[in-house]
């Protein structure tokens, strides 16, 4: 008997010391963090969330929950979202919303000094370049696990984030599966079918779901959809600014910011043929036999003001949020267009181009508890149970703003593609500057060439990078 507990008492001292010689592995986090959860508990923690308030769609006076319109089918939505996380999780999200630059400011200056002032900072996504580069924001690596940062449909797609990638990490997201809540690109062209009707023509919705819509037939759409009595113009065939109209030309081609090259540097898609191509028809249509058939006025609501007086057919948004907040207030009968693609693109080509996330959501470095933030964060923005997937969400858009599905799928399909034009750069400039400038486009080019260049090289070859090693492509 003895011999056999001496035995046992042996064997339980080799367990022993093998587990404390053999290596620490790295935690992993495997608890089910999904809303449903009933196996996470928070502990009554506070989670500070900051959030920039109003938007194009409604005042900032009417309220909001999250960037929806209070008493609406989303803001009821995302308000009973709140409480659920804060009953299911038990804690305390604490939303301050705010307009104006002084919260950027006291978060920036908080940040420096070492000072906690929120978890989560919601706001405009180039505000938050200088925070990314000064650690003051989390990159997301840092929070596998608890943030799902590669899911593209609940998070945004990496083209989007690109203004929130840096080196080797993305610092930031949008809430993509929450319907509109962060939709905001420029280039949607909405067409005023009640004049298309009257005008006994060919709808453009129809040339592009025939593969129809391309340069050469935007051009006989020009000279069927002006009117003119007498000496006054009764309708304009398109309304667009200047900028706005170049870009299109340019997107519509294939045009892209910066490409990586074979040596793995990036440069400019600005010197390609069919970027010149496309400068070239821009300008040909935009100066010349066509011109009298566009209001080109470069006031930036003119197309807008235009669809809804009936005084285009076509206008071409330079925000794509003026269809929820003008548009579909105004109009009885619209439909929803990409430009017209170009011949170094396949027909139906689809291309767009965004200034700024305008409500990107970022964790911040002097968080409390950044495991509790990032645990609250992924259940607050999980899909909506009524609209799971971007399926439903296009659904939702053609119910609430648009009279056809197809609509809906150009509306949200523009938005996934578009590219971040790194606002007011030389890049972002190269997009339309050139319409007016008065330069030859080889001239134009020329002139601007050495400072695009330099801004890749220190600005979006850097964001570039930290996509490549997120997503670890070659």
């Amino acid at each position: 008997m003895k011999t056999a507990v001496k035995t046992f008492i042996l064997i339980l001292l080799s367990l022993v010391i093998f587990a404390a010689c053999s290596p620490l592995e790295e935690e992993i986090f495997d608890v089910d963090f999904s809303l449903k959860s009933d196996k996470t508990d928070l502990e009554g923690a506070t989670i500070k969330y900051v959030r920039e308030s109003g938007g194009l769609a409604f005042n900032v006076g009417d309220g909001e929950v999250l960037g929806y319109e209070m008493n609406t089918v989303l803001g009821d939505l995302a308000l009973q979202r709140v409480k659920d996380v804060q009953k299911d999780l038990n804690c305390k999200l604490d939303i301050v919303y705010f307009t104006g630059d002084a919260q950027y400011t006291n978060y920036r200056l908080s940040n420096a000094a070492g000072s906690y002032y929120c978890d989560v900072f919601c706001g405009i996504s180039d505000r938050f370049r200088e925070y990314m580069k000064a650690g003051t924001i989390v990159g997301l690596s840092q929070l596998d696990g608890l943030i799902d940062y590669r899911n593209e449909e609940k998070w945004g797609t990496r083209n989007i984030l690109e203004v929130l990638y840096w080196e080797d990490d993305v610092y930031g997201l949008i809430p993509m599966a929450w319907p509109t809540s962060s939709v905001s690109y420029t280039g949607l062209t909405i067409v005023n079918e009640d004049l298309i009707a009257s005008l006994n023509a060919e709808d453009p919705r129809d040339l592009y779901e025939n593969g129809n819509w391309t340069w050469e037939t935007f051009r006989d759409c020009l000279e069927k959809y002006y009117a003119q009595e007498g000496s006054e113009v009764k309708h304009y065939a398109l309304a667009s600014v200047p900028f706005d109209f170049g870009a299109n030309y340019l997107l519509s081609n294939g045009y892209r910011l910066a490409e990586k090259g074979p040596d793995g540097n990036y440069r400019s898609g600005v010197n390609n043929p069919s970027a010149l191509a496309a400068m070239n028809e821009a300008l040909d249509v935009f100066n010349g036999p066509l011109s009298y058939t566009i209001d080109r006025r470069n006031i930036i609501l003119a197309p807008v003001e235009d669809l809804i007086a009936g005084q285009a057919v076509m206008g071409v948004m330079h925000y794509a949020e003026y269809v929820a907040d003008r548009i579909v207030k105004s109009m009885t009968n619209f439909g929803v267009l990409p430009w017209p693609s170009g011949p170094s693109v396949e027909p139906g080509f689809i291309a767009s181009f965004h200034m700024n996330l305008e409500r990107a959501v970022v964790i911040s470095s002097m968080s409390n508890n950044l495991e509790a933030t990032a645990i609250a964060l992924n259940a607050l923005y999980e899909p909506f149970a009524e609209y799971p997937d971007i399926e439903s969400v296009k659904d939702f858009l053609h119910h609430t703003y648009f009279f056809d599905r197809r609509d809906a799928d150009i509306y949200y399909d523009m938005f996934q593609r578009a590219q971040y034009a790194y606002f007011s750069t030389a890049p972002f400039q190269t997009l339309g500057e050139w319409v007016e400038n008065g330069q030859t486009p080889t001239e134009y080019i020329e002139s601007r060439i050495d400072k695009i260049e330099e801004y890749i090289a220190q600005e979006i070859a850097p964001s570039k990078r930290g996509i490549d090693s997120v997503w670890q492509e070659e």
